[in-house]
């Protein structure tokens, strides 16, 4: 049975004041392409999430708006852009799921942002005013294509995400403004930008919880690391899965 992959969706109030759940297409498709299958995860209240949560072999943390500075003890700055405050909350209840059961999850944009402070980190809640570097991470945005490749990123070598992508330097598209400044207890930093930027992170235990700045979503059909990414994800997720249920079948997706 393919791995059951769940996508923290997000909220869209909607201009004819339609609220609706949303997903970026590219991430269901890049968990299909990968040999998982990707359910959207509705943020509707704890209990309910808790419920489809259990369902997951492995959860995916999408990119979004930006992570409430409240939630790391810091006061909003003028420069800070919208926040998404139910997702904060759901999202840091999903990644204590996660932890305490070692369930794969891959934290993207957002994702790598809110898992940091899971783990009691902090943010830079917007790079050039902040930490100017001089380097854009918003040039992808800029450009107008979400596959445009902004900067490399180098990779430490032994580290999980190493081994999923076998590269040390890959090439990123960049779309944020926000990214990690102090790093959460209990992560380690496997992955920066060229100005130094902190772009990939993973739990220091033998979970599989990995984030990454860009957006990989974007890239695995064109460039093999991204691929190898989403392949690695669903692999751990399925080799947990198997060993939590040996005989798990379609049915566990419907059970009372």
């Amino acid at each position: 049975m393919s791995a059951v992959i769940g996508i923290a969706l997000s909220l869209d109030t909607g201009k004819n004041k339609i609220a609706r759940f949303y997903g970026g297409l590219q991430y269901f498709r890049a968990i299909r392409s990968a040999g998982g299958v990707p359910v959207g995860l509705p943020l509707l209240d704890e209990h309910t999430l808790r419920q489809a949560y259990d369902r997951m072999d492995g959860i995916l943390l999408m990119g979004g708006g930006d992570v409430a500075p409240q939630r790391y003890g810091e006061k909003p700055i003028p420069e800070l852009g919208d926040v998404e405050e139910y997702r904060d909350e759901l999202e840091l209840a999903l990644i204590r799921w996660a932890r305490e059961d070692n369930k794969p999850l891959l934290a993207i944009c957002r994702g790598i942002q809110i898992l940091n402070v899971a783990y009691g980190g902090t943010l830079y809640q917007d790079i050039d005013a902040q930490n100017p570097t001089g380097l854009d991470h918003r040039l992808s945005t800029k450009t107008g294509k979400r596959s445009y490749i902004a900067h490399k990123m180098s990779i430490q070598e032994g580290t999980r995400l190493y081994r999923s992508i076998l590269e040390k330097e890959i090439p990123v598209n960049s779309m944020h403004h926000q990214a990690i400044k102090d790093v959460g207890k209990g992560l380690a930093v496997t992955g920066w930008s060229e100005d130094g930027i902190i772009e990939a992170v993973e739990d220091e235990s033998n979970s599989w919880i990995v984030g990454i700045q860009c957006h990989p979503e974007e890239l695995w059909e064109e460039h093999l690391w991204a691929k190898r990414l989403f392949e690695s994800f669903i692999r751990e997720a399925s080799f947990q899965a198997n060993r939590r249920n040996p005989d798990r079948t379609i049915g566990a997706l419907v059970k009372d």
